[in-house]
């Protein structure tokens, strides 16, 4: 995480990956020295686990408990250990022996290697996994939260856990609120669809016509994401509001094209008549709704103050949107209507044949 560079940037040069995040900090809060026991391979030939190593020593300079006695209404325990000479010196635990399973009596210091550092003052855990939380915080005008997040789940962590597989990781604060935040709107986004299809599919009488007019809403995606990109803007959670917002007007677009149309056809007019003569109609009243959508956001998208700032991205995704969109609708709503014609003629022509196969054996 290069904790060491970003909190001291008057010691050392500022590292690339700091710029932009500052007040690095961690509550792993430092403790008393400890000493740090790790076996030898000989230990394992000897049959000495690390369990009886950190036992016997914790018995020898801490206490194995031998006895409790009952004084009156209070309980006394009484622990065994060495003499306080042989356990006042840190030389002592390389001194001390260590019992094999066999019953041989080993220097400590022949199968383990002592080492010293620093323990922890408090010891957290979640789900009993030991934790350690991290924060900082962001310059967004160097940086964004969502860019740090990246940089860490896409080099510096997966780094990390290959130094060390036990490893894990989570997000938490801004992150894991957006996170869940975003989990809700794409529930809420799923409903709202879901109902559009069920209110289309009733006065439409068909199943096929309202995923016509739905068809629109993931190019309405795509033109807020190019949106997004020609502005040089990261999407975020008021870019996804831009975009549920803008599902309503590109369908209500492709509805008002597509009811033209079977206006058109259920005069009698052939399929191809009936389609043209709805695009030429009602491509007036589809731009004019394009334009006066993203005009009214146009002055929001332009806007250049800070307080304007945070909804700059909910306004591309719906101006830019729906010009994208608008222009996918006077393609694709056509095209899909003609193709949906030609399928279901072709499959009336299939059943007809199937139906009158039995009558000609009957004949025969």
């Amino acid at each position: 995480f290069h904790v060491g560079e970003c909190q001291s940037p008057s010691r050392v040069a500022p590292h690339r990956h700091c710029a932009g995040v500052f007040d690095v900090r961690n509550d792993q809060e430092i403790g008393k020295r400890e000493v740090e026991l790790g076996l030898k391979p000989r230990a394992r030939t000897l049959g000495v686990t690390l369990d009886d190593l950190a036992r016997q020593v914790r018995a020898a300079f801490f206490g194995s408990e031998a006895v409790r006695v009952q004084r009156g209404r209070e309980e006394v325990r009484v622990y065994v250990r060495l003499p306080k000479n042989e356990r006042s010196n840190l030389t002592d635990i390389r001194q001390y022996r260590i019992m094999t399973p066999t019953g041989a009596a080993i220097p400590l210091d022949e199968i383990a290697d002592v080492s010293y550092g620093t323990a922890p003052s408090t010891i957290r855990r979640v789900d009993g996994r030991r934790i350690v939380t991290i924060t900082a915080d962001v310059d967004r005008a160097v940086i964004t939260g969502s860019e740090v997040t990246s940089e860490l789940t896409g080099r510096i962590l997966p780094a990390a856990q290959e130094r060390y597989p036990a490893l894990g990781y989570g997000f938490g604060g801004e992150q894991r609120e957006q996170a869940r935040a975003l989990g809700g709107i794409v529930k809420g986004f799923m409903l709202a669809l879901f109902v559009m299809y069920a209110l289309l599919a009733i006065p439409f009488r068909s199943y096929v016509e309202p995923l016509i007019i739905m068809a629109a809403v993931p190019f309405g995606v795509v033109g807020a994401v190019f949106g997004h990109l020609m502005f040089g803007l990261d999407l975020g959670m008021l870019s996804m509001f831009g975009i549920v917002g803008l599902s309503g007007v590109v369908i209500n677009d492709s509805l008002v094209l597509l009811d033209f149309v079977n206006e058109q056809r259920d005069s009698g007019k052939p399929i191809q008549e009936a389609i043209l003569i709805g695009a030429k109609t009602r491509f007036r009243p589809i731009l004019l709704t394009t334009l006066t959508t993203f005009l009214g956001v146009f002055p929001l998208i332009i806007e250049r103050s800070l307080q304007a700032q945070f909804l700059v991205p909910m306004a591309v995704s719906l101006g830019i949107g729906v010009v994208f969109a608008s222009v996918i609708i006077m393609v694709l709503v056509p095209a899909l209507t003609m193709l949906q014609h030609d399928m279901g003629a072709k499959m009336r022509a299939w059943r007809g044949r199937r139906i009158g196969t039995p009558s000609r054996e009957a004949a025969r």
